[in-house]
C-alpha cells in the first residue's frame, strides 16, 4: 500500500485537513466537563464556551475579539466590523421597529434577538451574551435615544412644577443612578431615570459634579427644589463640604428657595454606625459580651443542664460577632438586651461566669446605648413607610422627651447624645424641620393646628418661640413663590354682618380660615389640591414642589428595578469596562420609553 500513490495522496489530504486547526485554540483550551460535554475555556478570562466540533469556532473568535482580558482585543466598533467581514449584515431595523423592540424586552433580550439577526449559529443563550453586538446597531440607538430624549427634555421643562432629584446608589452594579421625581400637571406622581454611571470609588466631590453636570444636560438646573442623597454616607468622607457646595449651586441658579440636600433616613443607622466605630464606642463592654456569648456558647455544648431556645441561640451567635468588624451596632446591643436575663440567671449558679458577666455599670451602657440607636430606627421606620406619625421635628429635645418617656433618660451628661446624636441629627433632621413643617402645613387634614399641638408636645412653654420661628419661616417661603406667581393671590373682599366692605382676605388667610378636612388615612391629598388650586394658586404651586418629596415610590421607580437587575447580571458578567459605550445610552433609552406612557 505504500506504492499505492492514490493512498498515498489521500492520506496525506488528510493530514493536511486535521493540522488546520483554527488559530482560536491558541488562546482557548478545550477539554471535557464532568458531563462529558466538550468545553472551551478562554485562557484569558477562564469564561467556557461550548467548544464541540458541531458548534463551530465562530462564537469562540467573536470573544477573544473583545475579551476584556485579552490584551490582543479589539475594541468599540473596530472589533465588531472585523467580524463583519466575514458575516453577512442583518437588514437595518426601522426606527420604530427598534423602538418597539426595546420597549418590549430586556437590555439581555435585546443582546440576544440581535445576535440570531446577525447570523451567528454559534449563539448560544446561555453561555454567550454578547453585549458587543449592539454596535451594529449603534447608530440607530444614539439617532432614537437623541430623539426620545429631547422630547422627554421639552416635557419636563414645560412643567409648572419644580423637581426633587434622587442620587440613588445602586450596589448591584456599582454605579449611580440620577431620578428626577415630580408631579405633573395632572397631580399625577411621576419619576425618570436622567442618569447613570459607573462609580466603584463612590467619591463624593465626582458624584456631585455628575449631578450637576446632569442637571445642566437636561437644562433643568434651575428648577431644582431638592436633591435626596438615598446613597450611603460615611462619616470620613467629605460630605459636610461637598452638600455645602452644590446646596450653593442650586441656590444660584434659582428664581424660588432651593429647599437643600437631605440625605435619606435610611443611611442613617450606617452613617451611626461610622461615628460609633471611628470613636471606638463601648469597646470594653463589647469585648466583655463577646467573651459571654463564647463562654456561654461552649457550656451549652459541654453541659447538657444548660438548653437554649432558638432565640438565644441566634442572640449568642450574633454577639460572637463583634460590629467594629461586621454587622451594626443596634442589632448588636438589640442581641445583648434580649440575653440579659439569661446572663443574669446564668451567674448565679456559676461562679465563673459571674467573674466575665458585664457589671451593672456595663449594662446600663450597653441598655443606653440600645435605647439611642431603637429610637434611631423607630425614626427610620416612620420616614421610610411613610406613617403618618413621622415626627416633625427631629432635634435633641424630642429625643431627651422620647427617651425620658421610654428609659428615664438622664439628659445631662449623655455622651451618646453629645458625642453622636447631635451630629447624626444635624446632617438627617437640621434641614427636613420647615420641609416637614411646610408639608404639614399643607395638607389640610392639619394645617398650623397639628404643629401646635406637636410642639406643645416636645417644648411645653417654649413652644411659642419655636411656632413663631416655623410661621415666619413658611410665610418667607409663601412670598417667594407669590413674587414669581403672575395669577397671585387675587384678594378677596369680605362682607360683614352688616353687608358693609371688610378688609381683604389673603390667599394664605383663606387657606387657614377653611375648615380642616377630616382626618383619613385614604385621603387624597394631591386629589384635594387638583380641585382647589384655582382657588389658592400660589400654595398649590408649593404643594406641586414640596409634596413631591412624598413621592418616592411614584411609577416609573417602579419601571426601573427590572431594568437594574437586568444590567446587573450582565454588568456581573462583563463588568463596566467589558461593555461597549453604547451600553448606556440604551439603558437610558428603555428606561424613557418604559415610562413614556405616563
Amino acid at each position: 500500500m505504500e506504492g499505492d500513490p492514490n493512498v498515498g495522496s489521500s492520506s496525506s489530504s488528510a493530514i493536511k485537513k486535521r493540522k488546520r486547526a483554527s488559530e482560536v485554540w491558541d488562546e482557548m483550551r478545550k477539554y471535557i466537563d464532568a458531563d462529558g460535554k466538550v468545553k472551551a475555556e478562554c485562557k484569558h478570562c477562564k469564561k467556557t464556551f461550548d467548544g464541540s466540533s458541531k458548534k463551530g469556532t465562530t462564537h469562540l473568535k467573536n470573544h477573544l475579539e473583545r475579551c476584556p482580558a485579552n490584551p490582543r482585543r479589539k475594541s468599540g466598533s473596530e472589533g465588531r466590523d472585523r467580524d463583519d467581514q466575514h458575516q453577512p449584515l442583518a437588514p437595518s431595523i426601522k426606527t420604530k421597529e427598534l423602538a418597539r423592540l426595546i420597549k418590549e424586552t430586556s437590555v439581555s433580550g435585546l443582546i440576544r434577538h440581535l445576535s440570531k439577526m446577525e447570523g451567528d449559529t454559534s449563539y448560544d443563550e446561555r453561555e454567550d451574551l454578547d453585549p458587543w453586538v449592539l454596535n451594529s446597531r449603534k447608530d440607530e440607538i444614539l439617532q432614537l435615544y437623541q430623539e426620545e430624549k429631547e422630547k422627554l427634555r421639552q416635557f419636563l421643562n414645560n412643567l409648572s412644577c419644580r423637581f426633587t432629584l434622587q442620587l440613588v446608589r445602586s450596589f448591584r452594579f456599582g454605579g449611580y443612578l440620577l431620578v428626577v421625581c415630580y408631579i405633573d400637571d395632572c397631580w399625577v406622581p411621576q419619576s425618570q431615570i436622567i442618569s447613570f454611571w459607573e462609580h466603584p470609588s463612590c467619591d463624593v466631590e465626582d458624584s456631585m459634579e455628575a449631578v450637576k453636570q446632569s442637571c445642566l444636560d437636561w437644562k433643568i438646573d434651575t428648577k431644582i427644589c431638592f436633591l435626596l442623597l438615598s446613597c450611603q454616607i460615611d462619616p470620613a468622607d467629605d460630605w459636610d463640604n461637598q452638600i455645602g457646595k452644590i446646596e450653593s449651586w442650586f441656590s444660584q441658579r434659582r428664581s424660588l428657595p432651593f429647599a437643600g440636600c437631605l440625605p435619606s433616613a435610611l443611611h442613617l443607622l450606617n452613617y451611626v454606625d461610622g461615628i460609633l466605630r471611628s470613636k471606638d464606642y463601648l469597646r470594653d463592654e463589647i469585648q466583655s459580651l463577646e467573651e459571654c456569648a463564647y463562654y456561654v456558647d461552649n457550656k451549652s455544648r459541654s453541659d447538657k443542664q444548660i438548653q437554649l431556645d432558638g432565640a438565644v441561640e441566634k442572640a449568642i451567635s450574633e454577639l460572637k460577632e463583634s460590629p467594629f468588624t461586621r454587622g451594626g451596632f443596634f442589632e448588636y446591643f438589640e442581641a445583648a438586651v434580649g440575653v440579659k436575663e439569661v446572663f443574669s440567671a446564668l451567674e448565679q449558679f456559676d461562679s465563673d461566669f459571674r467573674s466575665i458577666n458585664l457589671t451593672k455599670q456595663k449594662w446600663h451602657e450597653v441598655t443606653a446605648a440600645f435605647e439611642h440607636l431603637k429610637f434611631l430606627n423607630d425614626v427610620t421606620d416612620c420616614f421610610l413607610w411613610e406613617t403618618l406619625d413621622i415626627p416633625i421635628v427631629v432635634d435633641l429635645p424630642y429625643v431627651h422627651k422620647i427617651l425620658t418617656d421610654r428609659c428615664n433618660h438622664p439628659i445631662e451628661d449623655c455622651l451618646f447624645c453629645q458625642e453622636v446624636m447631635k451630629e447624626a441629627i444635624d446632617l438627617f433632621f437640621s434641614k427636613q424641620y420647615l420641609v416637614r413643617a411646610i408639608e404639614f402645613i399643607l395638607d389640610p387634614r392639619f394645617k398650623m393646628d397639628g404643629l401646635q399641638l406637636h410642639y406643645k408636645e416636645i417644648y411645653g412653654s417654649d413652644a411659642d418661640r419655636h411656632l413663631e420661628k416655623i410661621n415666619k419661616d413658611f410665610r418667607d417661603v409663601y412670598d417667594e413663590y407669590a413674587a414669581t406667581d403672575s395669577s397671585n393671590s387675587k384678594s378677596y373682599e369680605m362682607l360683614d354682618a352688616m353687608g358693609r366692605p371688610s378688609s381683604p382676605k389673603s390667599e394664605l388667610d383663606r387657606y387657614f380660615d377653611m375648615l380642616k378636612v377630616p382626618r383619613d388615612e385614604d385621603f387624597d391629598i394631591l386629589a384635594w389640591w387638583r380641585r382647589n388650586a384655582p382657588s389658592f394658586p400660589t400654595l398649590a404651586r408649593m404643594a406641586l414642589d414640596y409634596l413631591a418629596i412624598e413621592m418616592p415610590s411614584a411609577p416609573n421607580v417602579g419601571i426601573s428595578f427590572p431594568l437594574m437587575f437586568d444590567m446587573y447580571k450582565i454588568i456581573s458578567n462583563f463588568g463596566f469596562s467589558g461593555l461597549p459605550e453604547i451600553i448606556t445610552p440604551l439603558v437610558m433609552l428603555k428606561s424613557i420609553l418604559d415610562g413614556a406612557a405616563n
